[in-house]
């Protein structure tokens, strides 16, 4: 008798998840993605890196180059984020390792995984369509309750979106930045480069996703400090936009989301996983979610295979997120060219945060100790691996891994 999994959700992560799954899991399994097609996503349009591609390409053979692959999810190519406006020079971060990644967007995302899922994994991919109104954890598996009837998996991977409350999470104090407007410019209207735009701003950042169809732009600013109307005008400035997507006279109000950053304090709990927003939520600088994402899935891989214990993944879990939270911190401590109530808040902030993070001040000494004697790809990776640590420690001027320190150090560098 085959073992039932089953992944809630088909934002990014329940995909993610899926194709993780049905590429990694043999034909002992059934895999169902098991999701209400009345329920919307938050469709924006996402960035990614090369481990999101690695993972279309095994599980759905994605082919960068095939054009009819990135026409399917209105997807451009990235080979890096261009920051601007963070200093006086724009600069690459780039991909490493010879890695090129896309921009996608995600409203047609699940249409593309289904189709492959049906044609290459037929044997473990099924669907159940329905509204998901109770997952019922138990010793020996879990039941789903989908419209009223009960349904038995062996495990689950809950990836249902934002938790109700915040009740058995973590409210991370990593970002400064609460709030986010978005607003969309049709090709043509922007020039097109193949990064994800960091765009700092007087009154936090702005990042920029190119799609086939449009450009979508999100403003993020801190509402404690920055008022929403100022920010709308503010935004409509930098893109010259007459007025944003509120289509204003019409009643319809601006995109935006409000946030907070949190983790799930166990991302395993019995026999179901949390993944996607129901076990994080970061502000989205330089993607480190999809990361997470895909970290995730690994980990509930090895877990249900008895590779690794609950609680270990659990704690694996918990550093993957606290050194994504000391990378968010690390690029905001610097501050920007803006000398603003929001950018002296976040210096400040971060600056102090980071000084209070032992693993990363020992990270910081071990890479400036190996740079020192030439090797420092042989340091471990913390979020990132040595070499971009390394690339974006020179471009924000930081000395963190320098072998010879400045006679001022940065604020929040290490000693």
């Amino acid at each position: 008798m085959k073992r039932r999994l089953g992944i809630i959700g088909v934002g990014s992560a329940g995909l993610l998840s899926l194709t993780h799954f049905c590429t990694w899991l043999d034909n002992d399994w059934e895999i169902f993605s098991i999701h209400n097609p009345r329920k919307q996503i938050l469709g924006i349009g996402e960035s990614t890196n090369g481990g999101f591609v690695g993972l279309l390409e095994r599980g759905t053979h994605f082919c960068l180059g095939h054009p009819q692959d990135l026409d399917a999810l209105d997807a451009t190519l990235k080979f890096g984020s261009k920051f601007m406006n963070w200093r006086h020079h724009s600069w690459i971060n780039p991909l490493l390792d010879g890695n090129t990644a896309i921009h996608f967007n995600n409203n047609k995302f699940k249409d593309f995984v289904y189709e492959r899922m049906a044609r290459i994994w037929p044997k473990q991919f099924r669907v159940l369509e329905g509204d998901v109104t109770d997952i019922q954890n138990r010793p020996d598996g879990v039941t789903v309750v989908v419209d009223g009837t009960p349904h038995s998996f062996d495990y689950v991977v809950d990836c249902m979106g934002f938790p109700p409350d915040h009740s058995g999470y973590t409210i991370s104090d990593c970002s400064p930045v609460n709030r986010c407007l978005i607003h969309s410019l049709a090709p043509g209207e922007f020039p097109f480069e193949p990064f994800t735009d960091h765009i700092a701003h007087e009154n936090g950042w702005m990042f920029g996703v190119p799609l086939q169809s449009r450009k979508t732009y999100g403003y993020l600013f801190n509402d404690t400090i920055t008022p929403k109307e100022e920010a709308v005008t503010d935004m409509a400035r930098l893109l010259n936009a007459k007025e944003l997507d509120a289509a204003l006279g019409r009643g319809i109000a601006t995109p935006e989301y409000r946030f907070k950053c949190y983790y799930a304090n166990q991302m395993i709990e019995g026999r179901v996983g949390k993944n996607g927003n129901k076990a994080l939520f970061f502000e989205p600088l330089v993607a480190n979610s999809i990361f997470l994402y895909i970290y995730n899935a690994r980990l509930f891989y090895d877990f249900i295979l008895g590779n690794t214990g609950r609680d270990e993944c659990n704690r694996l879990f918990t550093r993957s997120v606290n050194e994504m939270e000391d990378v968010i911190s690390y690029y905001y401590q610097g501050g920007s060219l803006y000398d603003t109530k929001f950018w002296r808040y976040a210096t400040s902030s971060s600056a102090e945060r980071l000084k209070q993070r032992a693993d990363f001040q020992d990270l910081m000494k071990q890479y400036r100790e190996l740079r020192s004697r030439g090797i420092l790809h042989h340091g471990p990776t913390y979020a990132f691996v040595p070499l971009t640590w390394e690339i974006v420690d020179e471009q924000l001027g930081y000395s963190y891994i320098a072998v010879t320190e400045p006679e001022s150090a940065p604020v929040g560098a290490a000693p």
